[in-house]
């Protein structure tokens, strides 16, 4: 499936069943415990070997190998060298309370994906401002791994706007918002220097903010040259656009949906510029908003979850990335 929740998954998110509709909506915030008590009350076994079955039905144990094991349902969730050594799901779980006080650390979603094999849990912290006009953005820590080797343990810093639920990853505003820890032999000792980036989230944040206020300060000289960046946005975002005279039909489909989307584009932009103001913050989410909500991107393969994982992970991430850099070009010019 394209959320990539499997039946043996479970996905829990604060008054929402996400777009999928397959996530379980909770009235109140959870704590870690809690939430690790609702989607994964089970723990990871690692293997002390692996045996192998060849084609001639010969069989060959090795000690350089291990599996790892879902507990409740002993589905496989992983084989590596015997040096790997994952973050355990207790411990994932009992990491999200470095947030802040035990009683102030709220989960506004947290789940399993791919059937146990990657783990997150995504937690809500302040309220901040973006420019001097009242554009509010709720700011996430999201803790995430996965026991097949796809993901090692990392924490990201995020936003997601208040106006339009558009989710926004702080590393792609500003550098060391976050980090990443490989599942090494020797992970249980780094575990405190995890804490430790952990509790410093808030300093990643704040650099972040700091910079999408650059954004806000930066003025859209004229509505040519914001419409020229939507337009460069959406190539980046997709490729370069065939020749307006072309006669191929295909070519002329992609055009006729390029100018839908850059009208939509156009409309986000319409909507929140006289309340924003016309600068590069809000020419940004002009644009990551179209790629988040509208049905016009999905030629781009995009799935519109406005909840933190999401949109931080994989090509959506990747593309809200590319406009924000492309919209930096615009702010320092």
């Amino acid at each position: 499936m394209a959320h990539l929740i499997e039946t043996s998954d479970t996905v829990a998110v604060y008054q929402s069943k996400a777009w999928h509709g397959l996530a379980q909506a909770l009235d109140t915030y959870p704590s870690p415990t809690e939430a690790r008590k609702i989607v994964a009350p089970w723990e990871i076994m690692p293997s002390t070997d692996l045996t192998v079955t060849l084609p001639n039905g010969n069989m060959v144990a090795t000690d350089e190998f291990k599996a790892i094991v879902r507990s409740d349902n002993g589905a496989i969730l992983g084989l590596h060298s015997r040096k790997y050594s994952p973050v355990s799901v207790g411990d994932f779980f009992d990491l999200a309370f470095e947030f802040g006080a035990v009683d102030t650390v709220k989960v506004d979603s947290a789940g399993t994906l791919r059937g146990g094999k990657t783990l997150f849990c995504s937690l809500k912290g302040d309220t901040v401002e973006i420019g001097s006009r009242g554009d509010l953005s709720n700011g996430y820590l999201l803790l995430a791994q996965a026991f097949d080797g796809t993901m090692a343990l990392r924490g990201d810093c995020a936003f997601i706007r208040t106006v339009c639920n558009n989710t926004m990853t702080a590393n792609h505003l500003a550098s060391r918002t976050g980090f990443t820890l490989r599942h090494t032999r020797n992970m249980g000792d780094r575990m405190a220097d995890v804490r430790k980036v952990i509790a410093g989230w808030k300093a990643g944040q704040d650099a972040a903010v700091t910079e999408a206020n650059r954004f806000a300060a930066a003025p859209v000289r004229s509505r040519a040259e914001v419409q020229e960046f939507f337009l460069r946005a959406l190539e980046t975002t997709y490729g370069v656009l065939p020749s307006a005279t072309t006669t191929d039909k295909r070519e002329q489909s992609t055009l006729a949906w390029a100018a839908t989307s850059l009208a939509q584009i156009g409309a986000y932009w319409d909507a929140e510029e006289p309340q924003f103001g016309a600068n590069w913050w809000t020419a940004t989410n002009a644009v990551t908003a179209y790629l988040q909500h509208s049905t016009e991107a999905s030629r781009l393969g995009v799935n519109s979850d406005a909840r933190v994982y999401a949109d931080l992970y994989g090509a959506q991430g990747d593309r809200k990335g590319a406009v924000l850099n492309l919209a930096r070009e615009y702010a320092m010019a």
